[in-house]
């Protein structure tokens, strides 16, 4: 990941850690899972360029 990703990555998987409102933690794993897909989309076309 790159800089500011990375660093916004961290930063809700510690907010996430702590959060105790639950519908503020549902946001927070929303936009988590939403960098994952993300990611894995950007990986996978890599892979598939190199095929």
């Amino acid at each position: 990941m790159k800089g500011e990703t990375k660093e916004h990555w961290t930063q809700l998987c510690e907010l996430a850690a702590s959060e105790q409102d639950p519908d503020k933690l549902l946001d927070l794993v929303k936009e988590i899972n939403r960098m994952l897909e993300e990611r894995e989309k950007l990986l996978q076309q890599r892979l598939e360029e190199k095929a």
